[in-house]
């Protein structure tokens, strides 16, 4: 229910907290959307994965880290933030160390979808709202048996990472400058996941290679947190940066927003990326991992909704020589049910962030400032721009 009993002149304290990179990209819009608010301080933490490959700089220096997203104000350690009295909790992540146990509301936005359903968890009960991405995740709630349908604390709001992909803000033409590629020639994603077993710790040098061939850019995205994999023997990370070429680009920060937009065509393994990257109705290609479509958590995916339905699945490298080249010539292919796939999953493009800050204000017992715009279309159940 929204908090009650506020004592008008008090500032309402919101506590943002994160475990890697990618969650502050979740909700920095939120924040910049909030920021100049006098009645509302803002606190940023973070704890960042120690098993998986993060810098151990931005451990030490959360002030530095946080400053890469143009937060500046408010970082405060994890020890203290989560036993701050805050009015209001916001995490795209269920860590247990960065729950705050004295906060009067808490809300979940998630740090992304995908088939593998991990948020679909009793974890999720702990919190006051759920900020769902679209129809897609209410579903799913409701037929887990964790809400009933009507349940107050599901809330469609959308995703408010991808407003950027629609709203009109990228500029193709400056990211593709900015990476020191031709924004003439056409562009390829190439975005595994961070699981054990994903195609660029099994497959990685064989598909680059082919990529390699084609006459497109490329850029390489590895996941940012990936997890240890001791079958790999490649640090990719330093192999991607080390590698030189004019159609050639590695990124290995956070925010994947800005080199999908400049793309033309996706290639991914099981990564969430696949159904964000829906929103721009282009080709998807989607490499086989058996180890992960088969591991341990393989009982929790939905694959007989959507899955992987939106691309097209390889087995080889050498497959990407005949179809990258077809799916760019006509991107057609598929396209309904991208389509279809975005309309369930994404409430909203475009502006999600401004529902999700209406919602904020509400929660809180505040009106949005005047002249501030703020979005109606939420639903209940009943500095670069590569930084």
């Amino acid at each position: 229910m929204r908090l009650k009993h506020w004592i008008p002149s008090r500032r309402r304290w919101v506590l943002f907290s994160s475990d890697n990179g990618v969650c502050v990209v979740m909700y920095r819009s939120i924040a910049e959307k909030l920021r100049g608010d006098r009645r509302i301080r803002q606190f940023h933490s973070m704890h960042l994965k120690r098993l998986r490959q993060v810098n151990k700089r931005d451990r030490e220096d959360p002030r530095g880290f946080f400053a890469k997203y143009g937060i500046h104000e408010g970082v405060t350690p994890y020890k203290l933030a989560r036993n701050l009295p805050v009015d209001l909790f916001v995490t795209p992540t269920f860590s247990d160390k960065l729950h705050a146990r004295l906060a009067r509301c808490r809300v979940q936005i998630f740090h992304g979808v995908s088939f593998k359903n991990y948020c679909i968890k009793e974890k999720a009960l702990r919190y006051d709202r759920l900020f769902l991405p679209g129809p897609y995740h209410l579903r799913r709630y409701v037929e887990s048996g964790l809400f009933r349908e009507g349940d107050p604390r599901l809330q469609v709001i959308g995703l408010p990472k991808l407003d950027r992909l629609v709203d009109g803000s990228l500029d193709r033409s400056a990211i593709l400058l900015e990476l020191g590629l031709d924004p003439a020639l056409r562009t390829v994603l190439y975005a595994p996941t961070g699981d054990p077993g994903n195609s660029l710790f099994r497959h990685g040098e064989e598909i680059l290679s082919a990529l390699s061939k084609l006459e497109v850019n490329l850029i390489v995205k590895p996941h940012d947190h990936a997890d240890p994999d001791p079958e790999c023997k490649i640090r990719w990370s330093e192999r991607l940066l080390g590698m030189r070429g004019e159609r050639f680009a590695a990124h290995l920060g956070s925010d994947i927003v800005p080199l999908m937009f400049a793309s033309d065509l996706l290639l991914t393994d099981a990564s969430s990326v696949a159904f964000e990257f829906t929103l721009l109705d282009r080709p998807i290609i989607h490499f086989e991992v058996p180890e992960i479509m088969n591991g341990r958590y393989s009982h929790m995916f939905d694959l007989s909704t959507w899955g992987m339905k939106g691309g097209h699945l390889v087995k080889a490298a050498s497959e990407l020589l005949e179809l990258v080249p077809r799916l760019l010539e006509d991107p057609s292919e598929k396209r309904e049910i991208r389509r279809a796939i975005a309309r369930d999953l994404f409430h909203q493009p475009g502006r999600a962030t401004d529902n999700a800050a209406a919602a904020i204000y509400d929660l809180v017992g505040l009106a949005p400032p005047p002249g501030r715009s703020m979005c109606e279309g939420t639903q209940r159940s009943a500095p670069s721009s590569l930084a």
